[in-house]
């Protein structure tokens, strides 16, 4: 596909097993897929926006992080979970930049975790080996980490961005330090995390059958962990930001 122009492919799924109703070109089957959820209502930033719809530099926060994908060279296409309400309009942001790969808009779920079931589902007829999962809220991420991630995946079959933690680390229960954790064995979760495709799915459907609480499915990797798979760990930047908070927001309008 050439510079300019567009793939947009809007497929509403209101349930998480639903057929994809529009494949993709043949060119794309065999590729590593980005990931995106952003169904969220954004209720810790505040406001009547969801965070990933804030604009900075001139575009909503997901742009920007969809634009990191659409410039690295090992991902094929891109897969965002949106509210229903929210894909429309979606569309037209989308538009109004220049995305130069596939992107497939998908329903999300009442959870995280809904939402990336949507989206493998509807990735499944692509075959893709890897599947890259990232926060629609790190636009700062780079192409180079990116790579990093997914050359780990197809070694171990899972990976993840992480910072060794640097702080002094105390396990506490009610207001009272029960330990003090060895930091140099901790370290802090970030994305992307890729994972084979058939792996991941496979995690996420047994968290499913086993009725695994929805708090407990926040982070991709620890699914895979339940399987007794192994997950790499590859060490990330502290410019990897989230923006969770309108502080967040400040210090991302500094760096773009």
């Amino acid at each position: 596909m050439g510079s300019g122009q567009w793939a947009v492919i809007a497929v509403r799924l209101p349930t998480a097993h639903c057929p994809l109703t529009t494949p993709l070109p043949v060119a794309y089957r065999i590729m590593n897929i980005a990931i995106i959820p952003a169904a969220g209502s954004g209720s810790r930033f505040g406001g009547q926006i969801p965070k990933q719809f804030v604009e900075i530099a001139g575009a909503p926060i997901i742009v920007h992080t969809l634009g990191k994908f659409d410039e690295c060279n090992e991902i094929g296409a891109i897969i965002v979970a949106l509210r229903s309400e929210e894909i429309e309009r979606f569309e037209q942001t989308l538009k109004a930049h220049r995305i130069r790969k596939p992107v497939r808009l998908v329903q999300g779920g009442a959870e995280r975790s809904d939402s990336i079931l949507n989206a493998l589902e509807a990735a499944k007829e692509l075959q893709p080996e890897i599947v890259v999962v990232h926060d629609a809220v790190r636009p700062f991420v780079s192409t180079e980490q990116i790579s990093a991630v997914i050359g780990r995946a197809r070694e171990i079959g899972a990976a993840i961005l992480a910072l060794p933690a640097t702080d002094t680390i105390k396990e506490v229960e009610n207001g009272l330090i029960r330990r003090t954790i060895d930091r140099r064995r901790i370290w802090r979760a970030q994305t992307p995390q890729a994972f084979r495709y058939d792996l991941l799915l496979r995690a996420n459907e047994e968290a499913r059958a086993d009725n695994l609480p929805s708090a407990l499915m926040t982070d991709d990797a620890s699914l895979v962990e339940r399987l007794g798979e192994k997950v790499a760990v590859v060490e990330g930047l502290a410019s990897n930001i989230k923006i969770t908070t309108p502080e967040d927001l400040a210090l991302a309008e500094k760096f773009l």
